[in-house]
């Protein structure tokens, strides 16, 4: 009796985390959302009391238009660049055309969000989901937009994103004349733009018939009106009947699919012939990685009891949720890298994985065997665009042993800080210091997430990089202090000679926390870190 009260007592905890954690990301996006108008309308009076030379100097060189990660830039209603405050390079350049990762004018809609009075728009840039706050600003005759934009590193923006991004590849297929199915391609393609991680694109013609899918292409071309949720709702149909009686912009739906709740976020596209289709993305807000440990102490536990020719089968069978929560899944491989059971693609099962790469070209199966036979634990890697994190866990079943894991992909802030930090210190570990450095400047590489870049210091305090700020290349920042006088850098120094961890300080006015590690090369010590904005 008394260990069920405990077991209790920590799923109670479990679930009060994670409503706790889903709280405080809500209410961070809030205060984002707030510090970047306040920072808009800021500037949008300045502008108004003052000439234009001062308000453009101030914008772009004044640390009173720096607010963390927030800055102001300003253009014409032609396109023009008129301030920057991250990127000076960019004033006077005429914009008109610039596109997004898929491919929008985001300037363009900017322009015209500011003909329409001002408001929001979300785009995709430098590899995650932007979301900027649009004002315009009257100067004599002429009319200005001021604006500025912050990273929310949720998966809810990256849904909308992918969906917007979708349909921008959509209407540009139907502009060149081109059919349909080049459209409906790129959005189901596995590999391809549209896949982020565990999100993926579908799309369905207004009478059912689905036309894209991004994870089981196979089931194109069926009808799926009739398809319904495990409460018996028929959640296309309801995804139609919203769009229908919201005929501007997109909407939200909530359905329960393998075990767990989904929301989706769809909108509507016409082709040239009249017909209506809905583009659709989808994610599971609660799955997390206390459900991903869960998934595998379950597994474990019914192998331990059940054998691997019974457990392979459950957990591989796609019609038993028993071992789903959502888009997590259990895999089984035996210690040479053989896939025993599979709960995402059965024809996995029987091949040989020991070799398999992740798109940094690390042996990340090899990594999962290992960490399994060390006793257990987390392993993370790039795939489909995006890290994944993998819990793992060896199972002896008489004289063989199995390694039972599942993974998810995670989106936030600080868990993406930390992946891509860990990335950027392996990619520097095998690769020649020129080489791995060209990849962290990069600002369309893969060690760039939104605002969150790869900084590199030696122990001298040097800096070999700062993301795309060329300007501290080779200076020597040891004594370097934030607003409150703390020596940041030196801090960096000290704590990676006892591991890697989190450092906190200010600068601009606002918290920031980075991830930090140490990096040995030959006979050189090399501080590799990331950071993001509290």
């Amino acid at each position: 009796m008394k260990k069920l009260w405990i077991i209790l007592l920590l799923f109670s905890f479990a679930v009060y985390a994670t409503d706790q954690s889903n709280h405080n990301e809500k209410e961070e996006i809030e205060r984002k959302r707030k510090d970047t108008i306040a920072l808009v309308e800021k500037a949008a009076k300045f502008f108004e009391a003052n000439d234009l030379e001062e308000s453009f100097n101030a914008f772009t060189n004044s640390r009173d238009f720096l607010q963390g990660e927030l800055y102001i830039f300003a253009f014409d209603m032609q396109g023009f660049c008129f301030a920057h405050g991250q990127n000076k390079d960019l004033i006077w350049k005429n914009m008109w055309n610039t596109q997004d990762d898929f491919g929008t004018y985001l300037v363009r809609q900017m322009i015209k969000i500011a003909q329409e009075g001002g408001g929001w728009i979300t785009y995709e840039w430098r590899g995650a989901s932007k979301v900027s706050y649009i004002k315009p600003v009257k100067k004599g005759d002429m009319t200005f937009l001021v604006g500025a934009g912050y990273y929310p590193h949720s998966k809810a923006d990256a849904v909308i994103n992918l969906v917007r991004g979708a349909i921008t590849a959509f209407n540009k297929v139907i502009e060149l004349g081109q059919p349909l199915d080049r459209a409906w391609g790129q959005m189901s393609y596995p590999l391809g733009q549209f896949v982020k991680g565990d999100l993926y694109l579908f799309a369905v013609r207004f009478d059912g018939l689905l036309v894209a899918q991004g994870e089981r292409p196979s089931f194109i071309g069926s009808y799926t009106l009739d398809y319904k949720d495990q409460k018996g709702v028929p959640f296309n149909k309801l995804i139609i009947d919203k769009l229908k009686e919201s005929p501007k912009g997109g909407v939200w739906v909530e359905y329960f699919s393998k075990n767990a709740l989904k929301r989706t976020y769809a909108e509507k596209v016409t082709d040239g012939k009249g017909n209506n289709y809905f583009v659709a993305c989808g994610y599971y807000p609660e799955a997390d990685r206390q459900r991903v440990v869960d998934l595998v102490r379950k597994g474990y536990k019914f192998m331990k009891t059940s054998g691997l020719s019974i457990a392979a089968e459950n957990f591989t069978d796609d019609r038993n949720n028993n071992f789903r929560y959502g888009d997590l899944y259990l895999v089984v491989r035996d210690m040479k890298g053989i896939v025993r059971a599979h709960g995402q693609n059965p024809e996995l099962v029987g091949t040989n994985e020991w070799d398999k790469k992740d798109q940094d070209g690390r042996y990340y199966v090899r990594e999962i065997v290992k960490k399994a036979e060390e006793g257990g634990g987390w392993v993370t890697y790039k795939v489909r665009n995006s890290f994944k994190s993998t819990y793992c866990e060896l199972v002896q079943l008489g004289i063989g042993k199995y390694v039972v894991s599942c993974g998810l992909f995670p989106i936030s802030k600080e868990e993406t800080m930390i992946l891509l930090a860990k990335s950027a210190a392996g990619f520097l570990r095998v690769n020649p210091i020129p080489n791995a450095i060209e990849q962290f400047v990069s600002q369309k590489g893969k060690f760039v997430s939104g605002d969150i870049r790869i900084f590199v210091c030696d122990t001298e305090g040097i800096f070999l990089c700062d993301g795309s700020r060329y300007d501290i290349i080779w200076r020597n920042l040891i004594n370097a202090k934030d607003d409150n006088g703390k020596p940041y850098v030196r801090l960096f120094i000290n704590t990676v000679k006892e591991g890697p961890a989190k450092v906190t300080y200010t600068i601009y006015g606002s918290q920031r926390v980075a991830y930090v590690q140490e990096v040995i090369k030959g006979s050189r010590k090399f501080v590799v870190g990331s950071g993001f904005y509290l």
